[in-house]
């Protein structure tokens, strides 16, 4: 077995244990100066469908770690328990794919994430390509997470197609905390009254396709606020962004080769052959 096989294979198994509580929890609390080196270049990209686009070592460490659950941060108290890898191949030293399972359930952040007996758990799938420097560094990836809708609505026990759920979201969890995270120069509503008058005339959106002026996309992105509220505060906000290269709640085209298609962009003209 060549050295770079096991290699990629040890990048990627240590990003995706970084996602698993209470892995994650310095990186969420101290940003991306708690991330180990060794794991993604700082001029990273990448694309995980059907969340969005990421460019830049600040953007990507969010979208793996930060989005990661938290028990202390959800009703239902769930968290990834493990990061399982279950097909991974490596036919070059730059170039690798992996299917990972995210195992999740009730976790007791007491006892240091361990799962809380005889819970219900559901896991969610990732299949990635990923492309290294010649320091084994991750410069590319591009991943996919089949069924994020029903791992959402399994893990949560809310049903995000009901209208009147879609309702209570908005009016009593995103805009309430918009408020509370989103003040002083990132303020984006002068009051919740506001904001739900603004957000309830927005689609709702689904999990399924998040890129978009909905507000699923806002309730992605709200997470995110606690990470960098001057970066992800506009995307909650009733614009989606606040320039151009800071837009992420805004209707996309399909046929718009900025954002679907938009490979040789993204990637810097590599693609994941070897």
């Amino acid at each position: 077995m060549h050295a770079y096989v096991k290699r990629n294979l040890k990048t990627i198994q240590s990003i995706h244990n970084l996602t698993v509580y209470p892995n994650n929890v310095p990186i969420i609390t101290s940003g991306v100066s708690a991330v180990p080196p060794g794991l993604f270049s700082q001029n990273v990209t990448g694309r995980v469908t059907p969340v969005g686009n990421f460019s830049g070592f600040g953007d990507n460490i969010e979208y793996f770690f930060a989005l990661a659950p938290m028990p202390q941060t959800n009703a239902a108290g769930v968290a990834f328990y493990e990061a399982e890898i279950v097909e991974y191949v490596s036919g070059c030293a730059n170039v690798a794919s992996s299917v990972v399972y995210f195992h999740t359930g009730p976790v007791n952040n007491v006892t240091g994430g361990l799962l809380s007996p005889n819970a219900p758990t559901a896991s969610l799938k990732q299949v990635a390509f990923w492309r290294f420097d010649d320091a084994g560094l991750v410069t590319h990836y591009d991943a996919w997470i089949p069924t994020l809708q029903l791992w959402v609505s399994a893990t949560s026990g809310i049903n995000y197609a009901d209208p009147l759920v879609q309702e209570g979201l908005v009016a009593q969890q995103l805009c309430p905390q918009i408020q509370q995270r989103c003040t002083g120069a990132n303020e984006q509503y002068p009051d919740v009254e506001t904001c739900v008058a603004d957000l309830s005339q927005k689609p709702f959106g689904s999990f399924d396709e998040a890129w978009g002026d909905n507000n699923v996309c806002r309730l992605i992105h709200l997470i995110l606020t606690v990470v960098r509220p001057d970066v992800h505060c506009p995307h909650v906000g009733p614009l989606g962004g606040n320039g151009p290269d800071n837009f992420k709640c805004v209707n996309i085209s399909f046929n718009d080769p900025s954002y679907y298609t938009n490979d040789d962009i993204l990637f810097s003209g590599e693609d994941f052959r070897c």
